[in-house]
């Protein structure tokens, strides 16, 4: 039978089209009436009715308003509307939001008796209608499933394409996309099928492709290509208006132009599921593309793993102890494509970024006693590392820990201001650096200063400028710099003067470095 609710302000209406309409004969039940649109949408949330009646004259909420929140709310029933006046421009408003018939008052039963059958027509077909789809569609399903698994080599490769026509299967291109919840695995199943749904809707619905669930994964398969970034990022928005707050990794396994090959276009968006750490974030993933741009790490043939990881720890504890801010995110990118070139997965990237991150913490704090709101908060930053979904996050929360607790943990008062100095050495060695104007920046007699930082760094003053300057020239003639060009760009004016120092200090003359 199908279900109505009649929804009108005057009670006798209400009783005499119950008790004077013959429904049963009709093919329709009556479930339930109320007096007004509000009162309305409570039944129909719980009776979800095949059709409503309802007049369009009515307090607190009229009939055309009502309608209108049922079609925004996405209720698809069918409505026929009443009214006591025979209003042109009523029914014109009425039939855009699709009644099925505009009927005034007072009722005639003939009348409404004649539209009722027009309407049981309607929604028996469309029943049918949704029954053969969902037929159609879930058979469809199951050959998707039976396509993402390993195919048989006996299977004749005729037959098999016969039986995907009939499927309606057999499209001159196919794209798969994977989607895998990011949640408990007790919450799983609920989570995709609740993404499977809505996007059921969107996608079988505009005839863009299949969709299924294979779990882990939500499965879309499409009969056209997604070229074009803009096309996937506007798939990537829709996934994510409909999963809401769940977090989700997407990734599709390419474009493929034969049935066969969907199951290793299907292997490839798992395995680009399995590296999102490495990937950006909030877009579709694509199979063969680590998204993550790591510089090549510099080592040399022969280096053991252990001390490339401490030559990082040490540049990283010189960096945050001198106060050079600017070489730490770089420091910590070379780290991870350190990690990366020796083959880590992301579990093996996170220990090794939670081994150097504590390393540093205790270097930092080796001369120190942290307080117990420290330790806190170091806890709470190592711990947070294993639940980093990506490696550019990973980086951006230790970067800006490390800078934050270098600050909170470091020295006061005269110690931190030899450190700048020495920070300050280290960005601008190529310029004219005087002890006596750092002496003036910082309020102290030249003499003393040059004392503080002796008994710091074991360097007088100029000596210590003088081996930051060989060292910086040394990389630049490694790097096949000219002698002159070297000694000017590390602040020497005489190329002469810069042979003396370079000899003192290496033992051999910058010629004879730049061509052993």
């Amino acid at each position: 039978m199908i279900k109505v609710v009649i929804v009108d302000d005057e009670p006798k209406l209400r009783q005499g089209l119950q008790t004077l309409i013959p429904w049963e004969n009709l093919g329709f039940t009556v479930t339930a009436a109320a007096g007004n649109g509000r009162d309305a949408l409570k039944i129909v949330e719980e009776e979800v009715p095949d059709l409503v009646i309802a007049d369009i004259r009515m307090p607190v909420m009229d009939g055309l308003q009502f309608i209108q929140r049922l079609r925004s709310a996405g209720h698809q029933m069918h409505c026929i509307i009443l009214s006591g006046y025979a209003d042109f421009e009523y029914a014109k408003q009425a039939i855009t939001y699709g009644v099925a018939g505009y009927l005034v008052k007072p009722v005639n039963i003939a009348e409404m008796s004649a539209t009722l059958k027009l309407v049981r027509e309607q929604i028996e077909e469309e029943r049918l209608r949704r029954e053969w789809y969902r037929t159609e569609v879930t058979n469809r399903e199951l050959y998707l499933r039976r396509l993402l698994a390993p195919q048989e080599k006996t299977e004749d490769p005729a037959k098999l394409r016969s039986r995907i026509r009939e499927m309606d299967l057999l499209w001159s291109h196919y794209e798969i996309v994977v989607i895998s919840p990011r949640v408990p695995e007790a919450d799983r199943s609920e989570h995709l099928h609740q993404l499977s749904a809505g996007l059921k809707n969107g996608i079988e619905g505009r005839n863009m492709g299949l969709v299924t669930v294979i779990s882990p994964y939500v499965i879309l398969l499409f009969n056209s290509p997604l070229h074009g970034r803009q096309r996937r990022d506007h798939l990537y928005g829709e996934i994510r208006s409909i999963a809401g707050d769940t977090r989700f990794i997407a990734a599709t396994g390419g474009t493929v132009s034969e049935p066969e090959l969907i199951y290793s276009a299907y292997l490839k968006a798992q395995e680009a599921v399995k590296q999102v750490f490495f990937s950006a974030k909030d877009r579709l993933l694509e199979p063969e593309r680590t998204l993550f741009a790591a510089p090549e790490f510099p080592c040399e043939a022969g280096d053991k793993d252990e001390k490339m990881m401490e030559d990082l720890i040490f540049r990283l504890y010189y960096s945050l102890d001198a106060g050079n801010k600017t070489m730490v995110l770089p420091l910590l990118n070379e780290a991870a494509a350190l990690f990366i070139q020796q083959g880590q997965e992301e579990d093996s990237v996170k220990q090794s970024f939670f081994f150097l991150s504590n390393r540093l913490i205790h270097k930092l704090t080796a001369a120190s006693r942290i307080e117990l709101k420290e330790t806190q908060n170091v806890s709470r930053f190592l711990n947070g590392i294993y639940q980093q979904d990506y490696l550019s996050d990973l980086l951006e929360k230790t970067h800006r820990f490390l800078l934050e607790f270098a600050e909170d943990a470091g020295p006061k008062g005269k110690e931190q201001e030899i450190k700048k100095m020495i920070g300050f050495i280290h960005r601008h060695y190529a310029e004219d650096i005087k002890l006596s104007t750092l002496a003036g920046l910082l309020n102290y007699s030249t003499p003393y200063l040059g004392q503080l930082f002796r008994n710091k760094t074991g360097e007088y003053f100029n000596t210590y400028l003088d081996k930051v300057r060989i060292q910086k020239a040394k990389e630049l003639l490694a790097q096949g710099m000219k002698v002159y060009e070297a000694a000017e760009l590390v602040g020497y004016t005489s190329v002469n003067y810069f042979f003396s120092k370079f000899k003192k200090y290496e033992g051999r003359s910058p010629s004879d470095y730049k061509n052993p």
